[in-house]
C-alpha cells in the first residue's frame, strides 16, 4: 500500500481517515456515527473519502489477521489480558499486531489524533418527562379505565389530568399509540404546536423529520395546528409542522402499526427510510455508505428483538459488504 503523507492528502481524506480511527478505537459511540452520518451527507466528496478510507482499513486489517493466522504466541495475546509491563522485543513487535483491529488500522493510514464529535444527548423536556423508553424498548400505560396508551422506543411523554382524571397526554419524543374506549370522554394528545383529539377510536403519532405524523387506525381523530383542523378515519394519515398541515393520505395502517406486536414491518420502502427504522429500535448505528442504494425499495418483516438477522438479510438482497465495529456501529458498503 503507497504510504501517504497527511499534510500532502485534502482535507475530506485527512478527516476521512480521522473518522476511521474513532470509529475502530474501541470508544465510538452512537452520537460519533450519527455526527458521521451528517458529515458524509455534507459532500460527495466526504462520502466518497470516507468510502476509500474504509476500504484501505478493511485491507489493512485483513494483512494484520493474516500475518499473526499460524502464530499460537500472537494468538494468545490477542485474547489474554492487557498486561501492565511493557513487551519488549518480539513479543512487542506482535504486541503491536495484535493491538486490535483500531490499532493497526490507524498505523497504517498514519491518521491524526482530534477530539471526537459531541454524543447526542437527550432534550430537557424528556429528562423531566412522567414517563419514557429506552433502545427497543415498549411501555404500555392504562390511563383511567377506557384509555391506553402504548410507547414505542426512544419515546417520552407527559400525562395531562383534570380533576385526578388523565385527559391527554404530552409526547415530547418519539411515537405513541392510543386505544380510547367508549367509556371515555375526550383524550388528547399534544404533540409540538398540535394537538390530536378523539373519542372512541384508535390511533398513533409520531415524531418526523417533517414534524408530527398522525395515523388513524379505527375511529374518527381530529388534528388541529394553528388553527386549521383536519378530521381522519380509518386508514388515513396526516404530517403537520411548523404550522403547515399537509394534505391528508391513505395508509396501510396494519403495516404502520406492527411495531406493538414486536414487528418491522415493510413494503417496498425505501432502504434508507428502512435502515433509519432499524435504527430506532437497535442499539447502536447502521449506516448505509453507498448513496446509490439509499432508494432501494424492501419488502418483508424483521423481529424487533433481533435486527441483527434484518442486517444480515439487507446484506444479502443487496450484496452489501458488512463491517461491525464497537459501540454497536455497522457499516454497510
Amino acid at each position: 500500500m503507497k504510504h501517504q503523507r497527511e499534510d500532502d492528502l485534502a482535507l475530506p481524506e485527512r478527516q476521512a481517515r480521522v473518522w476511521v480511527r474513532r470509529l475502530t478505537s474501541g470508544t465510538a459511540r452512537t452520537g460519533d456515527a450519527r455526527a458521521l452520518e451528517r458529515w458524509c451527507r455534507a459532500s460527495e466528496a466526504n462520502r466518497r473519502a470516507f468510502t476509500a478510507a474504509h476500504r484501505q482499513w478493511q485491507a489493512v486489517r485483513g494483512a494484520a489477521e493474516l500475518a499473526g493466522a499460524n502464530d499460537p504466541e500472537l494468538m494468545a495475546l490477542r485474547t489474554a489480558p492487557r498486561p501492565q509491563a511493557r513487551l519488549a522485543g518480539a513479543a512487542s513487535r506482535r504486541r503491536f499486531l495484535a493491538g486490535g483491529v483500531a490499532l493497526a488500522s490507524a498505523a497504517a493510514v498514519g491518521v491524526l489524533v482530534v477530539h471526537p464529535p459531541l454524543a447526542l444527548w437527550p432534550s430537557l423536556e424528556s429528562l423531566q418527562a412522567d414517563y419514557t423508553t429506552g433502545v427497543g424498548e415498549q411501555r404500555k400505560l392504562a390511563l383511567g379505565d377506557a384509555v391506553t396508551v402504548e410507547l414505542s422506543t426512544r419515546s417520552s411523554l407527559s400525562v395531562r389530568s383534570d380533576g385526578g382524571r388523565p385527559v391527554g397526554v404530552d409526547l415530547i419524543d418519539g411515537q405513541v399509540a392510543v386505544d380510547i374506549g367508549a367509556k371515555a370522554g375526550p383524550f388528547t394528545v399534544f404533540a409540538a404546536a398540535g394537538s390530536v383529539q378523539a373519542m372512541d377510536a384508535s390511533f398513533e403519532v409520531r415524531h418526523v423529520a417533517g414534524g408530527i405524523c398522525v395515523t388513524c387506525v379505527d375511529g374518527l381523530v381530529q388534528v388541529a395546528v394553528a388553527g386549521k383542523r383536519v378530521n381522519l378515519v380509518a386508514e388515513q394519515q396526516v404530517t403537520y409542522g411548523q404550522g403547515i398541515l399537509q394534505p391528508v393520505r391513505r395508509v396501510n395502517a396494519a403495516l404502520l402499526t406492527a411495531w406493538r406486536d414486536g414487528l418491522l414491518s415493510f413494503q417496498r420502502t425505501a432502504l434508507a427510510q428502512v435502515v433509519e427504522e432499524i435504527n430506532r429500535y437497535r442499539p447502536g448505528r447502521v449506516i448505509l455508505l453507498s448513496r446509490q442504494l439509499e432508494g432501494k425499495p424492501v419488502s418483508g418483516q424483521f423481529y424487533i428483538r433481533d435486527l441483527d438477522k434484518a442486517i444480515t438479510q439487507i446484506q444479502r438482497l443487496f450484496k452489501l459488504e458488512v463491517t461491525s465495529l464497537p459501540g454497536g456501529i455497522v457499516l454497510l458498503s
